[in-house]
């Protein structure tokens, strides 16, 4: 079938293209709203600014497929081949890409909004400036897991989105806003987040380590029982953060503000706070063994029961603070 009989077939209220072989067919600006391309063979086809809300791609085949501007609002496009498919600047809110391969897909400035990604795989692909809002990506069990492994999220929007699990290793989240997001447990090893957006999130169990995240605000940001070992960490804003538990061994924490934050059973050992705002912080139980305090501000924190044997602390500011022996510095 070539475009124009598709697209008569269609003007005429057939819907159903089910299986049908429609490779290399220009549609672009087509109107196929609620069409049934179940298991179709759309690969290269250009759909460039069509109408595709609604219509079901479950298990198609759409790689290479140009699908610039389009709009695939609850589109079902579970199951479905769009590896290397071009989606700049096009609308999927609401779609449903459960299981979809997405490989190498270049999907910048596209609108992911609400949109179901579980156990997708997205790696390599091109998400800059992307909205992927209240986007679901949670992990469903160990054996489905959205994977976004290197995968390109500059400046993408993912407020609210449920992150749950996902693999996020090495990816380039730099000036992200995952403010709310839900990422417990998901793998951030090695991950891109200098001067990203991560107030109020949930990284709890989460894997960062050897993460970039200068410049970053983590401000009332949840990290507790999380592996940040050799972490860059410098000059964010983490007023009110929780770091209970957490693995911080040989991280860059300098110049930071974490003022009324908990480091409570953290592990420090040879991390770096040099110049850190770390008032009225709690570090109750903390190792922080061979760690580099120089001119950092302790003022109020409780040091309770901490360990800071060969700690550097030439200029440490200790004013008020209560100490590992429970004594309070003058």
């Amino acid at each position: 079938m070539n475009a124009t009989e598709l697209l008569q077939a269609y003007a005429r209220g057939n819907m159903d293209f089910k299986g049908m072989t429609l490779v290399n067919l220009d549609l672009t600006g087509a109107d196929l709203i609620g069409a049934n391309l179940v298991q179709a063979d759309l690969e290269n086809t250009n759909l460039t600014f069509a109408y595709l809300s609604r219509v079901c791609f479950r298990q198609a085949n759409l790689s290479r497929a140009q699908l610039g501007g389009a709009n695939l609002n609850q589109a079902d496009l579970s199951g479905a081949i769009l590896h290397d498919a071009d989606l700049h600047g096009a609308s999927l809110q609401g779609a449903d890409l459960r299981s979809a391969n997405i490989t190498l897909a270049a999907l910048l400035d596209a609108n992911l909004m609400g949109a179901d990604l579980r156990n997708a795989d997205l790696s390599g692909a091109n998400l800059t400036g992307t909205c992927l809002r209240g986007a679901n990506m949670r992990q469903e069990n160990r054996k489905y897991i959205t994977n976004l492994r290197g995968a390109k999220l500059h400046q993408a929007d993912l407020r609210g989105s449920n992150l749950s699990g996902a693999n996020l290793s090495y990816v380039d989240l730099s000036r992200a806003n995952l403010s709310e997001a839900m990422l417990r447990d998901a793998s951030l090893k090695g991950a891109n987040l200098k001067g990203a957006l991560l107030t109020n999130a949930n990284l709890s169990d989460v894997d960062l380590s050897g993460a970039i995240l200068d410049d970053a605000d983590l401000t009332q940001c949840r990290f507790p029982r999380s592996d940040l070992s050799q972490a860059q960490i410098n000059r964010v804003r983490g007023q009110g953060s929780d770091f209970t538990d957490t693995i911080l061994k040989q991280a860059q924490l300098n110049r930071c503000d974490f003022h009324n934050s908990r480091f409570s059973r953290a592990d420090l050992a040879r991390a770096s706070l040099r110049g850190s705002a770390l008032t009225n912080a709690m570090f109750v139980q903390a190792y922080l063994g061979r760690a580099d305090l120089t001119d950092a501000d302790f003022t109020d924190a409780v040091l309770d029961r901490a360990e800071m044997s060969s700690a550097i602390m030439m200029g440490t500011i200790l004013k008020g603070a209560t100490m590992p022996d429970g004594s309070i510095h003058e």
